[in-house]
């Protein structure tokens, strides 16, 4: 009940914040600007007295720096308005290259329907560069842009709202248009997410970290993960048929390009009932994992792609598999792919050819692997193409969770936890021997 009401709340919020915009987008702009003066005011006058108290030098040059962004604001009004526009032309430049590498990659790789990279790399780079360069852009019209993204997505989030309180009736994804956050949003989602449960436990409490709302069997299981530091808190997902892993990345360390941004598409397969200790204990990885029901027809459809991408796959064997090197495995450590190989049994794969043969972190990535399963089955996350990050699914999986008729019928939370990962690390205990 209580995600029920906050969707409500945000959506409701959009829809009025959007329509504001859209009908003033000079005073809402005015106003945002105003706004952010008296934040920065009272951020000056709050930090000055941490540092009279403290007397931390960090705490004197944040409030003078923030004394000083509100002579420049008083001073220069566009230069809120020289951020915004900018800011979002190089998004949107950002998103053109992201699109351009890939359309570059399929051309390579001989993958038909490229057409459409093209045309999007076409249109944010046209969208970019009219915002960067022509400083004569009228800011209302952006504003009134913005107004309308938020309209939608407050719409999205009412109808999301509103199917969740539907009677339980078993209902199929359908490919329609979704729109959704942006990606930058969304790529920090699920640390968020077990950052709050691990408060929760921290606080003694206990959050509900198992719920099955139907009692059947689901042969398809999908999971986001999120680690404790650096890049691991951006995620990774990964899906398990029949309980075996499937695993999308950029696993071959000869193969990196690009400070590890491109590489051989590599995926392994492993056994669910080792992956997840794994996971957990060795990489400290916290899981949500969502078990997803499957018709008979559907059924047919996965085990037909799983078929498909096995027969255009070869086996890639890793450093200590090369190597011979499991007699001396500190020596493979910091290689992901020997040691996860070495304490599960994982067996690695590249493809020869087609979609996924090539890895870029901003287009074909284990967010867009997931698509050749969930794809078929129905989910629109990827209709709208452009960047995906595992947020953006679990933002997806999270919303078709609290749905009583999904097709996802359960969702556990493997936090790590030295509390909750005990029965995890006595499971596993002879695979870390």
């Amino acid at each position: 009940m209580k995600d029920l009401l906050v969707r409500v709340a945000i959506g409701g919020i959009l829809m009025v914040c959007g329509l504001i915009c859209v009908a003033m987008p000079a005073q809402v702009y005015s106003f945002i600007l105003d706004l952010t003066v008296v934040y920065c005011l009272l951020n000056c006058v709050y930090l000055a007295y941490m540092y009279s108290k403290e007397k931390k030098k960090a705490d004197l040059l944040f409030s003078v720096l923030s004394f000083f962004f509100v002579i420049v604001l008083k001073e220069y009004t566009h230069f809120p308005e020289w951020i915004i526009r900018v800011t979002f032309g190089a998004y949107c430049l950002v998103c053109a290259l992201a699109m351009l590498v890939q359309y570059v990659l399929h051309v390579v790789n001989h993958i038909p329907g490229k057409i459409g990279f093209l045309f999007l790399t076409l249109l944010y780079a046209l969208l970019g560069g009219f915002l960067l360069f022509n400083p004569e852009f009228e800011t209302g019209l952006l504003m009134r842009f913005f107004g309308l993204y938020f309209v939608v997505l407050g719409i999205q989030y009412l109808h999301d709202a509103w199917e969740s309180v539907q009677p339980e009736v078993r209902y199929r994804w359908k490919r329609h248009i979704r729109i959704m956050l942006p990606p930058v949003l969304c790529v920090f989602f699920p640390d968020w997410a077990i950052r709050s449960v691990n408060k929760y436990l921290s606080e003694g409490k206990t959050p509900e970290l198992y719920d099955r709302k139907m009692d059947e069997s689901t042969p398809l299981k999908v999971m986001v993960h999120v680690g404790p530091e650096g890049f691991q808190k951006v995620g990774h997902i990964c899906f398990a048929y029949k309980d075996v892993v499937y695993s999308y990345g950029n696993y071959d360390v000869t193969s990196f390009r690009f400070n590890q941004t491109i590489g051989d598409g590599a995926f392994f397969n492993v056994p669910l009932e080792k992956y997840i200790p794994n996971a957990m204990r060795a990489e400290k990885n916290s899981i949500f994992e969502y078990g997803i029901h499957l018709e008979e027809e559907q059924i047919e459809e996965v085990e037909r792609q799983l078929d498909l991408l096995e027969r255009r796959a070869y086996r890639w064997y890793t450093k200590i598999e090369q190597e011979d090197g499991y007699d001396n495995f500190a020596a493979y450590r910091h290689d992901y792919p020997s040691r996860l190989h070495y304490r599960t049994g994982a067996k690695f794969y590249k493809l020869k050819k087609g979609k996924f043969k090539t890895y870029w972190v901003l287009g074909d990535n284990c967010a867009a692997f997931i698509d050749i399963i969930l794809g078929q089955l129905g989910s629109d996350v990827l209709s709208v193409r452009g960047i995906i990050t595992p947020g953006t699914y679990y933002d997806f999986l999270e919303t078709e969770y609290g749905k009583r008729g999904s097709p996802i019928v359960y969702r556990t939370i493997h936090p790590w936890n030295d509390q909750l990962a005990h029965d995890y690390r006595e499971k596993s205990r002879k695979f870390f021997a």
